[in-house]
């Protein structure tokens, strides 16, 4: 690494020939007013301290280049790694200034032209900087330094912007005579100093970028992958790995836009990546483990190109999870639209790989669709049980590793019932004192709730009653009872008031207008308004004999719910009762004993005996890769006599599980294992 202290004159190589080339991977031009605005008042500064013989000195940060060879056997080119955005930014106050004086000094615009403009070449290699294609951002660069006069407000980069904003400034500056150009030009090129610091490609660059901390806006974690694919690929590679796969994933998921706290691009990163892994990382790790991800099994160019591939066909099927409607089966949109609104996001590690399997042709549409009602059913049961949502963080990354291909619906099932999975007694205790008001997320999951309940009503009538306008969660016991409310319940008001009032049995559904008429109104005022309400939500429970809104009232309509609820999310089936602490004696495979005293002894000796019995075992252990491998695993690794390896670093849960599987695919019964 080469560092030197270099005038912008020096930067843009005295006037004469130099080439910077933006690589492709390199985000667009972010910079905007605030950062502009900074600059420029720190060059007018420099303005006022300057003097001829002892001209004032001012840093404005580093840029870091790779030697890029030559271009046309003659100029100089230079990647550049890290300070596209000032530099972009000096150039385009150059060019404003330039602009201003064609007229009135066309001496000092040929010399800003020659800072700018390699005289005497043609196309791309005339400008000394080549921003990229992002966002327009090359396009836009070049009209304006050509002095075009197009029309570029149409237009997603920032350029134009920035143009605009320094011309009009300067333009003030020389107006009122704050600035005269021929001095201000001097102080541009001859004040304003970089740190200009020249990389060999084999000092791994991406390294240095990562520790750089200059002025200017804070690189997200897209924007430093990005990079390191910059800085891992060769220049002759990039184009083609930019225009065929990064860009169009940057096109589908924009980072602007979010899911949750995170931009699109992060968060499908962080996904993709936990996918893989089996483990969700840190979001401000995400450049890091995506980093280490590719040092470690995808250092040949070969294996590169094939990562981005992947991204950008995962990217795909992230952008159709977080628009449903670009789904072309209405089923599977319906689904994943009910699923955002239950804030399905802890499973979308889980969704892409359904989708890829889908689209590789491995799993059916029918599958899919079975397997999207069955995670409706895990989240809602959830949700309705007060279950924490952390826990499904750590599960999610690595439940498709434990599904069981050949018997994806029933495997699917049974695991998701061994997750913390809610029971129906458990949803009836929780659901009476839970509350289902609050947060804008607990809201919109107790209105899919409600409204699936209200549909549910009209199974087999052929159609269904909807609200006239959006739904809004309506409190029968209101939530700032008024006098009316004490008289009908009496002293126990208080109590019940804050044990009750956002439970399910007191919520229900109806349009704006209809909650603004209702608010605090007594309850024989409200009940003969929803006994006539469109909603058959509303109009059956309501129209029967109700004395009034007390204890009792609420708990029997929360009962009913509850109920209705079990006929829409029933209970997929029981789980495996284990005492955590409880040590196997016995293993019994198809009415032989096995002597164990451990799960790992059960597991190693269950597929010991698949092996022993079957000739299909090679095919078995594919349906099983997290398990069964002919490489052995980094820890808990058992060989077996066959020579294949046996993972047995599982909770004793998993190897129950894993164990049942193993002899349903080898055409045992259930009946032909058991531990105890």
């Amino acid at each position: 690494m080469k560092a030197d202290s270099l005038k912008i004159h020096r930067v843009f190589s005295g006037g004469g020939d130099i080439h910077y080339v933006l690589p492709y991977f390199q985000r667009e031009y972010t910079w905007d007013r605030e950062q502009w605005k900074v600059l420029l008042d720190d060059s007018l500064a420099i303005y006022d301290e300057y003097q001829e013989d002892e001209p004032p000195e001012h840093f404005m940060g580093s840029l870091v280049v790779i030697d890029d060879g030559l271009r046309n056997g003659v100029i100089p080119a230079l990647k550049l790694v890290d300070g596209q955005q000032r530099l972009t930014t000096i150039s385009l106050m150059l060019s404003a200034l330039q602009r201003l004086v064609q007229e009135t000094n066309p001496p000092l615009a040929t010399r800003i032209s020659k800072m700018l403009l390699n005289q005497d070449e043609t196309g791309e290699l005339r400008y000394k900087i080549l921003p990229t294609t992002k966002c327009d951002d090359r396009a836009c660069y070049m009209a304006v330094l050509d002095l075009n006069e197009q029309d570029l407000t149409n237009t997603r980069s920032n350029i134009p912007k920035a143009f605009s904003f320094l011309h009009s400034k300067i333009k003030s500056e020389i107006e009122c005579q704050n600035i005269e150009p021929n001095q201000f030009f001097n102080v541009l090129i001859n004040c304003l100093q970089v740190v200009f610091i020249t990389l060999a490609a084999d000092e791994k660059p991406y390294k240095i970028f990562e520790s750089l901390n200059a002025k200017g806006k804070a690189l997200t974690q897209p924007d430093l992958i990005r990079n390191y694919v910059a800085m891992k690929v060769a220049s002759n590679n990039q184009e083609e790995l930019f225009i065929k796969h990064w860009s169009h994933m940057e096109s589908l998921l924009d980072e602007k836009r979010s899911v949750g706290r995170l931009g699109e691009l992060t968060s499908f990163l962080r996904n993709y990546l936990a996918m893989h892994t089996r483990a969700l990382c840190d979001v401000g790790h995400v450049y890091a483990r995506f980093r280490d991800r590719m040092e470690t099994s995808h250092s040949t160019w070969q294996a590169f190109s094939a990562e981005m591939a992947n991204l950008k066909r995962f990217a795909v099927h992230y952008d159709k999870i977080l628009r449903p409607e670009d789904n072309s089966c209405v089923v599977i949109a319906n689904q994943l639209q009910r699923l955002n609104t239950l804030d399905t996001s802890s499973a979308y590690p889980l969704l892409l790989a359904l989708f890829d399997a889908h689209e590789s042709g491995d799993l059916k549409e029918s599958q899919i669709i079975e397997a999207l009602a069955l995670l409706e059913n895990y989240m809602v049961r959830r949700f309705l049980a007060g279950a924490p949502s952390n826990y499904l963080n750590k599960m999610f990354p690595t439940l498709w590793k434990e599904i069981d291909r050949d018997r994806f619906v029933d495997s699917f099932r049974e695991i998701l019932v061994n997750k913390n999975y809610p029971d129906d007694e458990r949803i009836r205790r929780a659901a009476m004192a839970e509350e289902f008001y609050g947060s804008a997320t607990t809201n919109r999951k107790t209105a899919l709730i409600l409204a699936s309940i209200n549909r549910h009503l009209s199974s087999g009538a052929g159609g269904f009653t909807m609200l006239d306008g959006d739904a809004t969660i309506e409190h029968i016991l209101p939530q700032s009872p008024d006098e009316s409310w004490q008289i009908e319940i009496g002293q126990d008001l208080d109590r019940i008031h804050l044990a009750y009032r956002h439970t399910l049995g007191n919520l229900t559904l109806v349009t704006k207008e209809w909650n603004s008429s209702l608010s605090n109104a007594p309850f024989t005022h409200k009940k003969e308004k929803l006994a006539s309400h469109g909603l058959k939500l509303n109009a059956d429970y309501f129209s029967y004999e109700i004395p009034r809104w007390d204890e009792a009232a609420l708990k029997k309509r929360a009962s009913y719910l509850i109920d209705k609820i079990f006929e829409i999310w029933p209970l997929l089936g029981k789980a495996i009762v284990f005492q955590r602490n409880e040590k196997p004696e016995m293993l019994h495979i198809c009415g032989e004993p096995v002597e164990v005293n451990s799960w790992r002894q059960v597991a190693y000796q269950t597929v010991k005996f698949v092996a022993e019995k079957t000739d299909q075992f090679p095919a078995i252990s594919r349906r099983f890769p997290s398990h069964l491998s002919l490489i052995e695993f980094p820890y808990g690794s058992k060989r077996l006599p066959n020579g294949w390896y046996v993972n047995t670093n599982l909770s004793a849960e998993n190897i129950r599980i894993f164990c049942r599987n193993v002899m349903l695919a080898a055409g045992f019964g259930e009946s032909d294992w058991k531990a105890q």
